[in-house]
């Protein structure tokens, strides 16, 4: 899985040789905000921080609790040890998907052989699982039932899941071993280990704790309703309950303290409607109904320790997908279904192979094995050779100006202002969205495209749009290129119109698997949206721009980018070449 997990970056290593500079291979847009705050907590600035907004908290300006700074276990352990040996978030992250995938596949195969008592099958399987977890689901290449996964191994993104990702299964594996073990002492241990591993796991993502916490439940009812010793197995839920709880309060505690409209950000959605279609239930009912017809068949037994572990597996998507048919809540549950359940039901599916084949052949494990790391090979190589490399290499290409702007950094003062200010006095403009969202993974001035705002700081939908007017505005967009990037036109569109459409309609109107109402964008909306921006364009004042006044401004060298807006209301330097770029130094006139 090491290999696997590495060929992305190999291949960009390959390509790109001596001009490599750094760059990482991320298929996942949102591990770029993840390494922007491993950045900034690498500089040594504030749990509570907005890296694109150049903010940190200070008892002037405090800022609110964010989804960063919650879960903030997986940064902490990936930034303290970068910090000390020095390296930058980009290379942290290229050594973080090596070891997730290294331990990933540890807790995977120590649960497989834990249950089934074949290392052999337990080898095969952890290939099986982490190979084809990406096969089936509705969030991938051609939205089929077995399908192409987008990109092939979802347990990898960075931070989130792929640091805490192998905790889940250990976590299994500890409940495990305390409802299975024969020695008071070994129970006692296994049981209160697991209940730290899930306190962890609260403070790392919320999508891999909640669904520990629902399959604890489930295999809690089935060994509380299946086998004899139930006073054992109240005492195991007893501990691993009063630990997590220990954990859960001050999570709530920190969790109250968001910003105002988190919610909306965060796309929760009010409804009981159930969810019954997908892949993932529909292998559960497989599985369950396998069980069902072994135990009247006397294939297996209803006692056995296996058959409850595996009917609580496919119990798991019918409680994750469906729980809001009690609280009446729901928030990107595809998160569930990319990450965590898709693997889970997988390793039931196992553990019913291993209930009625037995012993499975080994001809049979060496098919699965290879047929899995051959299909790993092939899901992995060809997006990473037609999109994600070229992304990376775009990437890489940017660094040489982030990287003498990180120098300017420790100059202009902009680190000695988050300090003594909790905000950088410096921020950044670019009309490339894609130098601007990769630009504090590796410095730390703000930006005028405030990324995160909108999740890190009280910074409201319509101050993220009047900042995205007002990037337009100095990158000279005209009505009809926005019009065109809003009907979603990609034609003709340039980088400085990437983002437009998640920012004036949200990521939950522009994307429809992250929320089951979708609603699609009107040409209506989008006649509204390019005629606000115009009025925004025809009534900008000294004022407007002294709203968020810019320090630097990064070209690309090479283009023919229009001045005209922006030296309306800024004096440039005679400009300094980095790379494919051009950094000027930017004075408000007078």
């Amino acid at each position: 899985m090491v290999l696997l997990s590495l060929i992305p970056q190999v291949h960009l290593w390959i390509v790109r040789g001596r001009d490599w500079n750094g760059a990482y291979v991320g298929p996942y847009g949102d591990e770029l905000l993840y390494a922007a705050y491993v950045n900034a907590l690498i500089d040594g600035r504030t749990r509570k921080n907005d890296p694109f907004g150049g903010k940190d908290n200070s008892a002037g300006a405090p800022l609110p609790e964010s989804i960063f700074s919650i879960q903030f276990l997986p940064a902490y352990a990936i930034a303290l040890p970068a910090k000390a040996f020095g390296v930058s978030a980009s290379t942290a992250f290229i050594v973080l998907i090596g070891v997730a995938a290294l331990l990933a596949s540890l807790s995977v195969f120590w649960l497989l052989q834990h249950v089934a008592g074949d290392p052999r099958f337990a080898a095969a399987g952890t290939l099986f699982v982490l190979c084809l977890g990406c096969a089936v689901g509705r969030y991938t290449l051609f939205g089929t039932f077995l399908d192409i996964g987008f990109p092939a191994l979802p347990f990898l993104r960075r931070y989130q899941p792929a640091f805490a990702f192998p905790l889940f299964f250990v976590f299994q594996l500890l409940v495990w071993r305390a409802l299975t073990s024969q020695s008071k002492r070994g129970t006692r241990v296994s049981a209160i280990v697991a209940g730290l591993t899930l306190a962890t796991l609260v403070f790392s993502y919320i999508y891999l704790w909640t669904a520990a916490a629902a399959w604890l439940g489930c295999i809690g009812v089935m060994w509380l309703c299946f086998r004899p010793e139930r006073w054992k197995t109240s005492a195991i839920l007893t501990m691993i309950g009063a630990i997590t709880t220990l954990a859960l309060v001050p999570y709530v505690y920190l969790a109250t303290h968001q910003a105002a409209g988190q919610d909306q950000q965060l796309i929760l959605i009010s409804t009981h409607k159930p969810d019954l279609l997908r892949v993932h239930e529909i292998l559960g009912a497989v599985i369950l109904v396998a069980l069902l017809i072994g135990v009247v068949r006397r294939k297996v037994e209803q006692t056995d320790p296996r058959v409850l572990y595996a009917a609580s597996l496919a119990l798991l998507p019918f409680v994750v997908f469906n729980q809001q048919v009690l609280t009446g809540r729901t928030m990107q549950a595809f998160h569930f279904e990319n990450f965590v359940v898709n693997y889970s039901t997988l390793v039931g599916l196992l553990i019913l192979v291993t209930l009625f084949w037995k012993p499975v052949p080994r001809r049979l494990l060496v098919w699965m094995a290879g047929l899995s790391f051959a299909w790993a090979i092939i899901v992995i190589g060809l997006p990473s050779r037609l999109l994600f490399v070229p992304w990376a290499i775009a990437n890489d290409r940017r660094i040489p100006v982030l990287r003498r702007l990180n120098e300017l950094s420790k100059q202009d003062g902009t680190l000695a202002d988050l300090r003594t200010k909790g905000e950088s006095s410096t921020l950044v403009f670019s009309p490339t969205v894609p130098l601007i969202v990769l630009l504090p993974t590796w410095t730390s001035q703000g930006t005028l495209l405030d990324v995160t705002g909108v999740y890190c700081r009280s910074l409201t939908r319509e101050e993220q749009r009047e900042f995205l007017h007002m990037h337009l505005y100095y990158s000279s967009v005209h009505g009809e290129s926005l019009r065109k990037a809003l009907s979603n036109r990609p034609d003709g569109v340039g980088d400085e119109l990437s983002n437009v459409r998640t920012v004036l309609f949200g990521h939950e109107r522009a994307f429809q698997y992250l929320s089951p109402q979708l609603r699609p964008i009107q040409q209506e909306e989008v006649d509204q949206k390019v005629l606000a921006y115009q009025a925004y364009v025809n009534s900008f004042s000294r004022g407007a721009a002294l709203r968020r006044p810019i320090a630097y401004a990064v070209i690309p060298a090479d283009g023919n980018f229009d001045f005209t807006n922006l030296d309306r209301w800024y004096e440039r330097d005679d400009g300094e070449r980095v790379g494919d770029y051009v950094l000027y130094r930017l004075k408000l006139r007078n």
